[in-house]
């Protein structure tokens, strides 16, 4: 049964910070490949509110409940954006404004867009609430799983501690979108076989389309390329595999291979993976 936006809300709220230690950043600075991967998650976690933007013109509109959950979840994302911004900052690198300043001049077409295609989904695909939930689901799960490889590789309490009070909250993102997703799914062949579409034709990495391709496909294949990244990747998978209708679409280890190609195309290697010529054996 879905999660109740009363239930969800128990629990919501701001993403503690004040006590954190970030001048401990610069005495014992992150690995720059460490950076490269939080620059691209706070560059998603504000994005947050253009996904939104782009949900509200679709009829989930005129549910109070999603809406609720929409404003929660936005402003939830924008602290977590603040949070990470503040450990590039002590990096002396771009954060806040005049990182979102330029990624939004590079994307400004699609951002125009979106909207428009969003719509155009949400009023001729009857099933479309269903492909967004369980998209946004997907998401949360990966988004998950990647701070919790980021917080292992990095080794770093102070980091460590942020990004498991940042997984707290992306859990209960999930958890949401997942039990909604189960509902509108559940005895739904319909929704099932438009959902199961979509995915399979559409889904990609979050923030595939919003940042450059190769920042995106660097995430996703130095977290999850090998070793316990890729058993996180499974246990999303298995989440996939248990909803309704879903099972044995293979999205994400698809994404993870993918990704870790573009990246030894372009950059010759993926660090903490083998040889290039080892990944292709």
């Amino acid at each position: 049964m879905a999660i109740s936006i009363e239930k969800f809300q128990e629990q919501g709220g701001r993403v503690q910070t004040d006590d954190l230690d970030f001048e401990s950043f610069r005495t014992n600075p992150l690995h720059p490949d460490v950076l490269r991967c939080l620059g691209y998650m706070h560059d998603i976690e504000y994005q947050t509110v253009l996904y939104m933007r782009e949900l509200l013109v679709t009829p989930a509109w005129k549910d109070p409940q999603f809406t609720a959950f929409l404003t929660l979840w936005n402003y939830e994302e924008y602290w977590h954006g603040q949070a990470l911004g503040r450990v590039l900052a002590m990096h002396d690198r771009p954060a806040h404004d005049p990182r979102l300043h330029a990624m939004r001049k590079w994307n400004k077409r699609t951002l125009f867009w979106s909207p428009l295609v969003f719509w155009s989904l949400g009023t001729a695909v009857k099933k479309f609430p269903a492909v967004h939930m369980t998209w946004g689901a997907i998401n949360e799960w990966t988004a998950n799983a990647a701070y919790n490889r980021l917080a292992k590789i990095a080794d770093h309490p102070v980091l460590t501690e942020l990004l498991g009070r940042i997984m707290r909250q992306e859990g209960r993102h999930a958890a949401y979108y997942a039990s909604y997703s189960r509902d509108m799914l559940e005895n739904d062949r319909r929704a099932q076989k438009v959902t199961s579409w979509f995915l399979r034709h559409e889904w990609a990495v979050v923030g595939s389309g919003d940042v450059p391709k190769i920042e995106t496909s660097f995430a996703a294949a130095y977290l999850f390329g090998s070793g316990d990244g890729a058993e996180l990747i499974d246990r999303v998978e298995d989440r996939i595999d248990a909803l309704p209708g879903l099972s044995g679409l293979n999205l994400v280890r698809t994404a993870i291979r993918e990704a870790t190609e573009h990246v030894i195309a372009e950059e010759g290697s993926v660090p903490g993976l083998p040889e290039p010529a080892s990944v292709a054996s």
